[in-house]
């Protein structure tokens, strides 16, 4: 009996021993039975992602040992470099008719200058013989003339402020004889006008300073200062006797 239940312990045993490995695996609630599918899942996963990263790195090896080394940036040497040829410019036909036109005008310009230079040296002339003849209106007439077509005509500007000073016009008189010493500021005649006409005006100061302006410009002053009438008012004063002395 014992030796038949030896015998039958002994076949179940080699009946289980197959399984014998899995029993931990299985279990009777079955949760653990999936685990093993993953870790071969990521495990495979994992395998592929090397074998890629392998096969990357091999052909980025190959390609790069077969590939040229770049060739070194060349400078041209100076006396290589070739200069740009300047470039010509034309000249159109409308550009030659401007110039011509610009010259013609230069020309014309010039001619009318010349042609009123020449005019205001006659008009003067008759503006200072009709001045002396005494036909004032006349000369002022022609004085304006001459000063419109040359505005810096001290002469004109002068004796204009002469004939406005014999009118008694003396603002006027003032503004032309002003008008040439500011055209030139060393012009005798306008600075001994002034001092006459304030002397009218019996203004000693600024007489006698326009006075004293004009000899030392001229000191031929001083002669036509001796006989003028309209400078008699101060022959009296030391001021004025003190100009007229020689030096």
């Amino acid at each position: 009996m014992s030796y038949i239940n030896d015998a039958l312990l002994k076949a179940q045993k080699e009946k289980k021993s197959p399984y014998a490995a899995y029993e931990t695996i299985l279990s009777a609630s079955g949760k653990n039975i999936n685990r093993p599918r993953k870790r071969l899942f990521l495990t495979g996963i994992l395998i592929f992602l090397f074998w890629m990263a392998g096969i990357i790195v091999l052909l980025y090896w190959h390609g790069e040992k077969k590939m040229p080394a770049a060739a070194p940036l060349r400078v041209l040497p100076a006396q290589n470099v070739i200069p740009a040829k300047p470039q010509i410019v034309k000249k159109t036909i409308t550009d030659n008719k401007n110039e011509t036109g610009l010259n013609k005008k230069i020309i014309f310009a010039k001619v009318k200058a010349g042609q009123e230079f020449a005019d205001s040296r006659i008009l003067y002339a008759q503006a200072v013989k009709k001045q002396q003849e005494g036909h004032l209106e006349e000369a002022k007439r022609l004085y304006r003339k001459i000063i419109k077509i040359d505005p810096r005509n001290i002469q004109a500007l002068n004796n204009l402020g002469v004939i406005y000073m014999n009118k008694k016009s003396y603002k006027w008189a003032i503004i032309r004889l002003n008008d040439a010493i500011k055209v030139k500021y060393n012009y005798p005649d306008a600075h001994y006008n002034l001092a006459c006409l304030y002397a009218q005006k019996n203004d000693a100061a600024r007489s006698l300073s326009y006075l004293r302006n004009a000899i030392g410009f001229n000191p031929e002053v001083r002669k036509w200062a001796k006989d003028d009438g309209d400078l008699k008012v101060w022959a009296d004063l030391p001021e004025f006797k003190k100009l007229l002395e020689k030096k």
